[in-house]
């Protein structure tokens, strides 16, 4: 009886195999390709949403007081610089783990595909939030104002380190995603 369960626990073994390589055939370049423009695309179309939510969302500067001598300037530029990276995180977390759900075995195409997009789609960040903000922040400031008042007060991204949050936090969560789990959405992944 003791043999029985051992070949019926090894059939089902090969028949879960089986049915696992039928599941996922390989796939054409192309398709892989495509997988990796797709990621990258959704990682530039989200740009400029995350522009408008940093734009709505970071601290504002109170102009009338770096008039009057107020250092303040300097932690709204940090804290404007913090909210990029972390709403970038956040954006990269979210484009990590769906690219793990919906292309994780496509392969190196959509590793590329979510890096390049990625960094285009920080830039596109940066510069939707600064054309938001910024020439508020500057019709504020009186017109006598010095070019060195002016660029404190602009709002754009000042550490432009940040812009490589967003892929940087897509791809390590994808590799760490594809270390845990493997390349199927489950835990898990099953190895012949």
């Amino acid at each position: 009886m003791h043999e029985e369960a051992v070949v019926s626990a090894a059939d089902l073994a090969e028949g879960e195999a089986a049915a696992w390589a039928s599941t996922s055939p390989p796939q054409s370049m192309r398709a892989r390709l495509l997988a990796g423009a797709v990621c990258a695309l959704a990682m530039v179309v989200v740009g400029p949403l995350l522009g408008l939510l940093w734009a709505a969302c970071a601290p504002h500067l109170d102009v009338a007081a770096v008039l009057a001598g107020a250092m303040s300037v300097f932690s709204v530029q940090s804290t404007v610089d913090a909210y990029f990276a972390m709403i970038c995180a956040v954006a990269g977390v979210i484009g990590g783990l769906v690219t793990y759900w919906r292309a994780a075995d496509v392969g190196w195409p959509v590793a590329v595909g979510l890096g390049a997009g990625g960094v285009a789609g920080s830039l596109l960040t940066g510069e939707v939030g600064r054309l938001r903000r910024s020439d508020a922040a500057l019709d504020s400031l009186p017109p006598n104002a010095t070019d060195l008042l002016r660029d404190l007060a602009d709002f754009h991204v000042r550490a432009t380190g940040l812009y490589l949050v967003l892929p940087g936090v897509a791809l390590l969560v994808l590799a760490l995603a594809l270390w845990a789990g493997g390349t199927t959405f489950g835990w898990p992944r099953r190895r012949r």
